[in-house]
């Protein structure tokens, strides 16, 4: 374990020096990532501004959910993007240098890069969190910002492990990105932006038994902004993202190894 995190570091400060040799695209990204979210919230405001609250969310509370994603999302973005890019690197014939190599090649491909568009999201997320939690008037306890961490770091292995476990279509039938970009795209439109309150059983089921977006910021919010007896749902769900974290893991890992075992080289 030592050692595969050791390559690890080294292969993600190796990522991060080559990263910051193209500055200006860096900042110009970061401008970017700020532009698209602040349309986004920005869409959400105007549509406040006619209906005042959304089945019982006022803006800052969706402000709030909206980001604890983006928070979590950012992590992925930057450490973990070339999960979803799976396709690629097998269709391309590139995904055979890490079986050349004595390291494992999980721990190649997840330190062979890193994105620095998820800054953005990182610095925005974290700045509107903060806006947030004083326009709201939120007390916490002390305890609840270390939970707070936990559940950022749950909602970021959520999605890192769900687009692995997804992404891994490709060593069977050399595709998969469609089929990653259509479920987090369903995620994105839906739970991410709105709560899930709002939609019927059969998109809360899909999103909490079958693809579990909903634990990267729903559930958790709930709790976190003191709606856990407005909604009707079961009192252990706003605490679960770490379990369905370490689940996913598990899930993750048996997918990629049994994928492995079946991968055979496109010779690209």
């Amino acid at each position: 374990m030592r050692d595969a995190m050791n390559t690890y570091l080294a292969m993600l400060r190796a990522a991060i020096l080559c990263r910051l040799e193209y500055r200006a695209d860096f900042l110009m990204g970061i401008l970017g990532v700020f532009i698209l979210n602040g349309a986004t919230l920005g869409t959400t405001w105007i549509l406040l501004q006619r209906f005042q609250t959304i089945h019982g969310w006022t803006f800052w509370q969706i402000v709030f959910l909206y980001n604890l994603w983006l928070l979590g999302h950012s992590i992925r973005a930057i450490f973990f993007r070339q999960v979803s890019l799976l396709e690629e690197y097998i269709v391309q014939g590139t995904f055979d240098q890490f079986l050349t190599k004595p390291a494992s090649p999980l721990i190649q491909f997840l330190g062979r890069e890193v994105h620095y568009l998820g800054v953005g999201d990182m610095l925005l997320s974290s700045t509107m969190l903060t806006l947030a939690y004083n326009h709201l008037g939120l007390h916490w306890s002390p305890w609840m910002f270390p939970w707070f961490v936990v559940v950022v770091l749950s909602s970021a292995t959520v999605e890192v492990t769900l687009v692995l476990t997804l992404s891994c279509m490709a060593f069977f039938t050399t595709r998969s990105r469609a089929f990653v970009n259509a479920a987090t795209q369903f995620s994105f439109n839906l739970v991410q932006q709105y709560p899930l309150d709002m939609f019927g059983r059969s998109i809360r089921a899909i999103v909490t038994f079958i693809l579990p977006f909903a634990f990267m910021n729903y559930y958790p919010s709930l709790f976190l902004l003191g709606k856990t007896g407005e909604v009707g749902v079961h009192p252990f769900l706003p605490f679960a993202s770490p379990f369905v974290a370490v689940l996913l893991v598990i899930l993750a890992g048996f997918v990629w190894r049994l994928s492995i075992k079946r991968y055979t080289s496109t010779g690209s």
